[in-house]
């Protein structure tokens, strides 16, 4: 089999199958390719060294990543055509001590495909009804892989007038919304990139991330200027998550100003093992809305829904 056939084959079964995640790794002289869905990591099939090296050059040329480069990380992002159907994938390798690459390879949908559950449908009612009402800056924590993205653009797709994304990479593609990409090369950098958009005057703008302090800073200006704002923060709860703005951006009176609200999202299995989100929220404008995620947590344990722990 060729290693075009190889790649086809198993972008194919991830896509069917509704998987997350396929992991490459090389162990001595041998390759092990794995699949991720809810928790689950299923063992695929071995591959030789030579494979898996042909594999990995094959997704980082198209992924436009440094194909000579084995040892530091490389991030790249491409939509993978199979037959007449085309997938979205990110990318993501990085060599050991060795020089041994691995892969990871996350499969990305559409809008259309990301129909999240939630162990309380009235959670995520209430969260987009509150950030439709009002502006300013509202943010997603949660977990690697806890659907925050989702979420976010969901509530986006309600926005009468312009959405402007601003991610690393471009997660979900959505021709409906103005999605711009980071690109430190040419320094299109969240911070850049946000100042940039703000003259495009967004009704709503999303930022995939807030990593430093220069990027916080630009969210919070964007918020001030009556901008309606989501982002994610990685964070382990709610009140982590604004803790953790207010150590990047050292000023309690800015954050205050413009921070509305702060969603935290956890996948779990449900009794059914498909997975569902459990959130947590609190808001800051209008009436008090809050719902603590250990309360969250404990009703979905006495309802019985719970399933198994989704690890992410």
């Amino acid at each position: 089999m060729t290693i075009e056939k190889l790649s086809d084959e198993l972008i194919s079964y991830g896509k069917e199958q509704k998987m997350q995640d396929m992991y490459l790794y090389l162990l001595n002289e041998q390759a092990i390719i794995y699949f991720r869905k809810n928790a689950q990591l299923f063992k695929y099939k071995e591959l030789s060294y030579e494979q898996a090296q042909q594999l990995i050059s094959r997704f980082k040329y198209l992924g436009e990543m440094d194909v000579g480069e084995k040892r530091k990380a490389q991030l790249g992002a491409i939509s993978y055509l199979i037959k007449d159907y085309t997938q979205r994938l990110r990318l993501s390798t990085v060599g050991d001590y060795q020089g041994n690459e691995s892969l990871v390879i996350r499969f990305l949908y559409n809008l259309k495909q990301e129909k999240p559950t939630y162990f309380f449908p009235q959670d995520a009612e209430l969260i987009q009804q509150k950030i439709q009402k009002e502006r300013g800056l509202y943010l997603f924590s949660g977990p690697t892989g806890s659907g925050k993205t989702t979420l976010m653009y969901h509530i986006a797709q309600y926005t009468k007038g312009q959405v402007i994304t601003i991610e690393d990479p471009v997660e979900i593609e959505e021709p409906k919304f103005l999605q711009l990409q980071t690109n430190e090369k040419i320094q299109q950098t969240y911070d850049q990139l946000i100042k940039l958009s703000l003259r495009h005057r967004p009704d709503l703008l999303i930022i995939g991330e807030i990593r430093d302090q220069l990027t916080a800073k630009a969210a919070i200006r964007a918020a001030l200027t009556g901008h309606t704002v989501l982002a994610t923060v990685h964070a382990k709860g709610v009140l982590e998550t604004k803790g953790r703005l207010l150590d990047l951006v050292g000023s309690q009176t800015e954050l205050g100003d413009c921070l509305n609200g702060v969603i935290y999202q956890q996948l779990f299995l449900d009794s059914r093992k498909e997975s569902r989100a459990l959130l947590a929220y609190e808001f800051f404008t209008g009436e008090l809305e809050q719902r603590q995620w250990t309360k969250a947590y404990a009703q979905a344990q006495k309802e019985g829904l719970l399933g198994i722990e989704k690890k992410t």
